[in-house]
């Protein structure tokens, strides 16, 4: 069964930040972009454990808690929450950036590759990690 992990962030997630993040937490693996460019698909010898769709901007205040209203909010290590994204908070007033980050079905590590990916870019970008159901950072 697949996963999807989300990056929020403040700072966007270039293709340069994603490489990083790639090196930081998977070095022996590779990536290729798929969809016509609109994915990137990381691979492990012939199977595809993990699929990120390129970033959006979420340009509306307050967008991304309607849309993911209720979901786990977790934090890179070292860093807190933003208060926006706390029961009480209200959303961003600015802009932010959405990344998916899906662990594909069938592949053991995925759902551990994803989040430490998913971690991984939400600390360089300024971000947050929204979690899947039932999976706890």
């Amino acid at each position: 069964m697949s996963a999807r992990w989300v990056v929020v962030s403040t700072g966007e997630p270039d293709r340069r930040t994603v490489v990083q993040a790639l090196a930081e937490t998977m070095p022996e693996k590779s990536m290729r972009e798929a969809a016509a460019g609109q994915v990137l698909e990381i691979l492990d010898g012939d199977n595809v454990p993990l699929v990120l769709e390129l970033p959006r901007l979420i340009r509306l205040p307050g967008e991304v808690l309607r849309l993911l209203s209720g979901a786990d909010v977790s934090a890179p290590a070292g860093s807190a929450v933003p208060e926006f994204f706390t029961a009480e908070g209200t959303g961003s007033a600015a802009p932010l950036w959405w990344l998916e980050v899906h662990a594909t079905g069938g592949v053991p590590a995925g759902g551990r590759l994803a989040d430490a990916l998913s971690h991984t870019l939400a600390r360089l970008t300024g971000g947050v990690v929204l979690l899947p159901d039932g999976v706890r950072s």
